[in-house]
């Protein structure tokens, strides 16, 4: 599995200097407890989530291949993943577009900076 970040959007996560990369997409890591939709197998909203260099939580125990190296997920979301996934910023709305070859997986991908904050959740 792999995902190719677009230009803007590698340049948002170039910033962030020398981190580990979290796709986190049920707010596993989140200052306050945050509602997840299980009719979306447990899917609040795709992100990814910059941490401290060695800090990922265990309970994101698979990864996704990039261009800025392995990117930690939590297993069960594989269902929900294509091999194949890119960005493309929409410019009408200027939002991050998750993409997989055939379909459109998230209209609003945020990048989140999540160093130096503690989680309620993990």
């Amino acid at each position: 599995m792999k995902i190719t970040f677009d230009e803007k959007t590698a340049e948002k996560i170039k910033a962030f200097g020398d981190v580990d990369l979290v796709f986190d997409f049920d707010h596993s890591l989140s200052e306050k407890l945050e509602a997840v939709d299980a009719c979306a197998g447990g899917i609040s909203r795709y992100r990814i989530v910059a941490v401290d260099k060695g800090t990922v939580p265990d309970v994101f125990d698979a990864t996704i291949d990039s261009e800025f190296g392995p990117i930690y997920y939590k297993a069960y979301g594989t269902y929900f993943f294509q091999d194949e996934m890119s960005t493309v910023i929409n410019p009408s709305y200027n939002l991050i577009e998750l993409r997989s070859t055939a379909e459109l997986l998230s209209s609003n991908l945020l990048i989140v900076d999540f160093r130096d904050k503690k989680t309620v959740v993990a």
